[in-house]
């Protein structure tokens, strides 16, 4: 593995990954090429190959592991932190840890108040951290989706929604909380997409033979040629990227996320 450090947000272009230099904050992130996420924050967040979030609004992500082709509307919010509620105080001075939360705990007046680092397990210890955002799902402009939730591989959020608890595989699901309308696809067709489970390989070889608008037709094509050996996986180069003192590291990963 190799790393380089010192550059701008141009210079990650080279890495395939689009950031808005102007208004992204990134912090933490693994990606595969290419990653296309514009002027939003990510916070200690994966992306898979294609995954792209809308050019427009700002979208958070926490700890957030998004999928291959996944497509994230703008002005959302992915897998926030969450307080407790049946405590003497929802505050963070009740519950954090001096690593969780680090720019509140430089303040001495903070810092006396709040546990210190060595006062056992915090609430965020024993609460689900990751949430999760299947391949090619979408979520919609202005969605919140509650942090520990799957998201399904090809499952849609609609605009707006709320989503509190887990969306099955190609699951429509819209509203507050959001609730499940439709299913993209008829059981058999689901399960197919499941089996083959195409964002594992590397469809670009074949989109002359193929029209995406005709699904089964397209299923057909890819079981057959998987089959007689002829789709290669994936593999985009990825790459681990961070903060450095004088703009963006980058150091390349061993292997693919997916």
């Amino acid at each position: 593995m190799s790393k380089v450090t010192g550059l701008s947000a141009k210079d990650l272009l080279h890495y395939g990954l689009l950031l808005d230099p102007d208004v992204s904050r990134i912090n933490e992130l693994k990606f595969e090429r290419p990653s296309f996420i514009g002027g939003h924050k990510l916070k200690s967040c994966t992306i898979g190959a294609f995954a792209y979030f809308n050019a427009a609004g700002m979208t958070s992500a926490y700890r957030c592991h998004i999928g291959r082709y996944a497509q994230i509307g703008e002005s959302s919010i992915l897998g926030p932190p969450e307080h407790p509620m049946d405590w003497f105080s929802s505050h963070p001075f009740a519950f954090t840890r001096p690593h969780f939360m680090p720019n509140m705990y430089q303040f001495e007046d903070f810092a006396r108040l709040a546990p210190d680092a060595q006062d056992g397990a915090s609430y965020a210890d024993s609460m689900p951290m990751d949430t999760f955002i299947g391949h090619e799902a979408y979520i919609g402009v202005a969605s919140f989706i509650k942090r520990g939730v799957r998201i399904g591989h090809g499952a849609v959020v609609g605009a707006s929604s709320i989503v509190t608890k887990d969306v099955p595989d190609y699951a429509m699901v819209i509203g507050t909380p959001a609730k499940i309308i439709r299913m993209r696809f008829s059981d058999a067709v689901i399960e197919r997409f499941m089996k083959l489970q195409w964002w594992l390989y590397d469809l670009a070889p074949h989109k002359h033979s193929v029209d995406f608008s005709k699904v089964e037709a397209t299923l057909d094509y890819f079981d057959q040629t998987l089959a007689d050996g002829k789709l290669d996986l994936l593999k985009p180069p990825t790459y681990s990227l961070s903060k450095s003192a004088d703009g963006y590291a980058v150091e390349t990963l061993a292997a693919p996320l997916y």
